[in-house]
């Protein structure tokens, strides 16, 4: 079951050497050591390449590893590319002990915090997941969100999480926060719900809205942070707080004659919003979780020309 993570087709080798010792009059003693010199194979997030490293085992029933061990491999071809992977933990009867664990992804690095995972699948995993200089854009393109968003923003945060039988994977108290100024681009039909405000009761409907979604089409941000936490029915929730400015390609200005502005007609056709002007956003986005990992791991299992999950069904 431990290997049930290495799928068809693998290539490379794998040696495992052990000892069982008898004696008649105490308990006998066991030992082992895997050794991967190099291993190639698919696994259900996409094909590892270069997995290697050795384990010395200090009991073989059960199975117990001291703390120390370590695991490396050089690439994850997930849908967004993970390399110079590296795992140490320890091994006992009643769980793994994920000592540090830490990969490359968008440019930075993302580690977990030391945690425990339970060899009893009913008891709940808990731990802590920490970015660091990861280029947020390369993450959401992956993802399959990059036709409608275009985000250049390099953040660090933490990300805690819990895992159970009953709710998955929860997040809860996520924080995520830019370190460097970028740029953020929304197609306005990825939005929904938007509601802007400060144009006053006489100005037609759609005209502040419009120049809102001007705002998001073309924004250059100084400050960029985001909580994350988890929803109902497997929905993860994150509130962006954006502050920058609009920045489009050509620079823009808005000039009304005197009479327009007396007459407020021009609220009555389309205006562009000035290049430099201010922007204060709250973006509040939500996407089911579960089925975008679900939508990931299927499109593995189409790549590697291995047959779809059976769907569930409700008797």
């Amino acid at each position: 079951p431990m290997a049930a993570f290495v799928g068809s087709p693998a290539t490379g080798s794998v040696a495992f050497e052990g000892r069982v010792d008898w004696r008649a009059e105490a308990e006998g003693t066991s030992s082992g050591r895997l050794i991967i010199p190099g291993l190639d194979f698919t696994s259900p997030a996409g094909p590892v390449k270069g997995l290697r490293g050795t384990v010395d085992f200090t009991n073989l029933a059960p199975l117990t590893a001291a703390p120390g061990q370590r695991l490396t491999a050089d690439l994850l071809e997930s849908a967004v590319p993970l390399t110079d992977i590296a795992l140490t933990f320890g091994l006992d009867k009643a769980a793994v002990t994920i000592e540090a664990g830490d990969l490359t992804v968008g440019g930075g690095r993302i580690r977990v915090e030391p945690f425990a995972v339970p060899l009893d699948p009913a008891q709940p995993i808990t731990g802590v997941i920490v970015l660091e200089n990861v280029q947020l854009g390369q993450v959401i393109a992956g993802a399959g969100f990059g036709e409608k968003v275009n985000l250049d923003a390099v953040v660090s945060g933490r990300l805690p999480f819990t895992s159970d039988r009953v709710n998955g994977v929860r997040i809860s108290g996520g924080s995520l926060a830019a370190v460097q100024p970028g740029r953020l681009s929304i197609a306005r039909e990825a939005l929904s719900g938007l509601e802007a405000g400060g144009g006053g009761e006489a100005v037609p409907p759609g005209v502040v809205e419009d120049l809102a979604y001007q705002a998001m089409e073309n924004l250059s941000f100084d400050i960029l942070s985001a909580e994350v936490n988890s929803l109902d029915e497997g929905r993860i929730g994150v509130l962006f707080r954006i502050r920058g400015r609009h920045d489009p390609p050509q620079h823009q200005e808005l000039r009304i004659p005197l009479a327009e502005f007396i007459s407020r007609e021009f609220l009555n056709r389309p205006l562009d919003l000035p290049s430099g002007t201010g922007i204060d956003l709250t973006l509040d986005t939500t996407l089911n979780l579960n089925q975008l990992v679900g939508d990931l791991l299927e499109l593995n299992r189409a790549r590697g020309g291995r047959p779809s999950a059976p769907s569930s069904t409700t008797p």
